[in-house]
């Protein structure tokens, strides 16, 4: 798809002919067009405006559609609206190098291309909306429609240009507690799902696609594997802090990226069912037996469902280390040493309370299928929220 690259011509040429360095932002002050920054401090400066652009106050740009404003990280700097024929689309910013004003030529040569950089914008912006509106479209179709449909749609998505062509892709699915998101939760998984694009467009050459679906969850599909710490550090942003991850498996062909979409989908819901123990982005290998008990109707399951070693356990009104110790014990696979040394306590203590366990709970703890039926079946009911997590 033609992706005006007019704007970035147009924009180079003005660079070269007002002998400036120009950066334009759309209205929601995001950088989307620059002219070739060549000293290090350019670039600095440009490496500070596509980090913390979308954070600054929009500046006024005075009476006359320009103005000398103070940004931050960039210093004193030249600040021309642009408009369409019917409203303000963004500005352009030129940093302005020590107290001296603007030269008149430059200020003339840069308002004078003000209008048609601004339609350009226009257009680019309306082309990124419909581009959004295709990426919803075609994604449903490859992940989550008729099978039938999932050859056109991966076409397409390749053909279009809207996600790379590549040997391996990989699903990830986004989105905030499905059991107790606030009604304005979904617009944090929106945010999500922009700022990983944009994270992916301003670092990387790949085309990657993302989009939001009706049940409120953001997918991204990426045409290489997903580095973890890299969408962790996209997420621990305050405003998408609420927003959690879970990475598929990386597939050989798009046709079965529906495959990576499946478990991505499951490692999500699992990071919600037990948040303590998994961290805002996981990947479906490191979900472990908890990805699997995630098919589960977990929210449809109650104690009459449980084993009967496990209806004992919570019945039985233990003291918090009791707990603690029972399913360090389970989860230590039974080994008194590592348990005791898991716990910070010494191995006397352990073995009275394992004792203590015992005599409660009049269970057999040396069984090796009770201990079995025990661990995955207490874990189960932490992540049915039968049995919260402690405070």
């Amino acid at each position: 798809m033609d992706r005006t690259p007019d704007l970035d011509d147009l924009l180079q040429d003005l660079s070269e002919r007002a002998g400036r360095r120009l950066i334009v932002l759309d209205s929601a002050m995001r950088v989307v067009a620059w002219s070739i920054h060549e000293s290090d401090d350019d670039r600095r400066r440009l490496s500070a405006a596509l980090a913390h652009s979308d954070s600054w106050d929009v500046p006024a740009a005075g009476p006359e559609g320009f103005a000398v404003e103070d940004v931050p990280e960039l210093g004193r700097c030249l600040v021309i609206a642009l408009h369409d024929h019917r409203h303000r689309v963004g500005l352009l910013l030129t940093v302005l190098e020590g107290p001296r004003p603007p030269s008149a030529d430059a200020v003339r040569v840069l308002v004078g291309e003000a209008p048609v950089l601004g339609v350009l914008l226009s257009l680019r912006t309306l082309y990124s909306a419909r581009d959004r509106d295709r990426a919803r479209t075609l994604l449903t179709a490859l992940v989550a429609g008729d099978p039938a449909r999932r050859p056109g749609a991966a076409e397409a998505l390749v053909g279009e240009g809207l996600l790379g062509a590549s040997r391996q892709y990989c699903a990830v699915v986004l989105g905030t507690d499905p059991l107790a998101a606030a009604p304005d939760e979904t617009g944090r998984t929106v945010l999500a799902v922009h700022r990983t694009l944009d994270f992916v467009a301003r670092s990387s050459t790949a085309s990657v696609v993302g989009s939001t679906f009706d049940d409120g969850t953001g997918v991204l599909v990426f045409p290489r594997p997903v580095v973890v710490p890299r969408l962790a550090r996209i997420l621990a942003r305050p405003d998408v802090a609420t927003v959690r991850a879970g990475i598929g498996p990386v597939v050989d062909s798009l046709l079965d990226v529906h495959r990576s979409y499946r478990l991505a989908r499951r490692t999500w819901r699992t990071l919600w069912l037990d948040p303590l123990a998994h961290g805002p982005v996981s990947t479906w290998d490191d979900a472990g037996l908890d990805g699997l008990l995630a098919m589960l109707p977990l929210e449809q399951l109650t104690a009459d469902d449980l084993p009967r070693q496990v209806r004992r356990v919570l019945a039985a009104g233990l003291r918090p280390e009791l707990l603690r110790t029972l399913e360090t014990y389970l989860d230590c696979g039974a080994d008194a040493q590592r348990t005791a040394a898991a716990l910070h306590i010494h191995r006397s203590t352990f073995y009275y309370r394992l004792d203590r366990l015992k005599e409660r709970l009049d269970l057999d703890l040396d069984d090796g299928r009770t201990r079995s039926e025990l661990h995955v079946g207490l874990r189960v009911a932490r992540l049915a929220r039968l049995w919260p997590p402690e405070p």
